[in-house]
């Protein structure tokens, strides 16, 4: 999704040529203009656009235009609201997809996933789609996937569209009733299933994923009432749903964070302490040692967990 900028990154940058600007003078200029983003040099960066104009929207060779750049993870960087509103000023698309023009993520798509809510309401301010581009409800999914609460919360404080999945990883327990039937089947409010990156990961099957994505959202958020729901209406604890770069079960995900008491839960629900993800074939106590996380890893030793 998002990568970490470097010196480095910015010494290999080839950028695109607009407006009959020569290709060396176009690639120095927008490469001042990226280090300009960066590090706050608001001033720099409006004098680069009063001289270059096409730089509010051009792109470099990789596909982020100086708006994508100023939203990329980690985010928060120094004076970006004023960085911001100047890019906006001079043209800049807030809705402008990064690297794949097809595929790609928008800006806010970025600005959440990075717990940037002061960038993202900027976006939504000046035109950036709450519910992602085409209603395909991305911001919300990403930031969720992300573990970023106050992006998500922001969202739906603007407006974004609460399925089922969503509402789980919210921690809106009280709202998860509205989605089922007497009958205990899920309604049409639920929603449909939303991978929360692009190029998902195919279903191995046609079957319905949203209770176990829904279980996942939970579970990286550490929702564990809401996770307790959805569990005692069935959804499976083991369950491994499509969608993310990497699959696994819910106790795969939780394993990866610092989550003690969301680890004891699941466990003594019933998560199986030796699935092997699809992928790499890891276990939960993998997971745990690959990620450096000790204190998980003695937890789920105690519990049961052996190599």
């Amino acid at each position: 999704m998002n990568y970490e900028i470097s010196r480095g990154c910015l010494r290999e940058m080839d950028h695109m040529v607009e407006d009959g600007l020569g290709v060396g003078e176009l690639a120095e200029v927008f490469t001042s203009a990226v280090q300009a983003v960066k590090t706050g040099g608001v001033e720099s960066l409006i004098q680069l656009l009063r001289e270059h104009p096409e730089l509010a929207y051009a792109r470099s060779q990789k596909g982020r235009t100086l708006l994508n750049h100023l939203c990329d993870w980690p985010g928060h960087f120094p004076r970006e609201f004023e960085t911001g509103r100047a890019l906006i000023a001079a043209g800049a698309d807030v809705n402008a997809l990064a690297i794949d023009p097809d595929r790609g993520e928008t800006s806010l798509q970025w600005a959440v996933s990075a717990n940037d809510v002061a960038m993202a309401e900027l976006l939504i301010d000046c035109g950036a789609a709450v519910d992602g581009l085409n209603g395909d409800l991305r911001p919300l999914a990403q930031a969720l996937f992300y573990g970023c609460r106050e992006a998500a919360e922001m969202l739906v404080r603007r407006g974004a569209t609460v399925t089922l999945e969503f509402a789980a990883g919210l921690g809106l327990t009280g709202m998860l009733p509205r989605f089922f039937g007497t009958d205990g089947c899920l309604l049409p409010s639920a929603g449909a299933h939303t991978a929360p990156v692009k190029n998902a990961i195919r279903p191995d099957t046609t079957g319905d994923e949203r209770m176990e994505q829904a279980l996942i959202y939970a579970v990286i958020n550490n929702r564990i009432e809401s996770a307790a729901y959805l569990l005692d209406r069935g959804a499976d604890i083991n369950a491994m749903p499509s969608g993310f770069h990497f699959r696994g079960t819910p106790l795969h995900w939780v394993a990866g964070g610092d989550s003690a008491e969301m680890v004891e839960f699941l466990v003594r629900r019933g998560a199986d302490l030796h699935a092997a993800a699809p992928k790499d074939k890891a276990t939960p106590l993998e997971m745990a040692e690959h990620r450096k996380k000790p204190d998980i890893v003695r937890l789920l030793k105690n519990l049961g967990a052996q190599r």
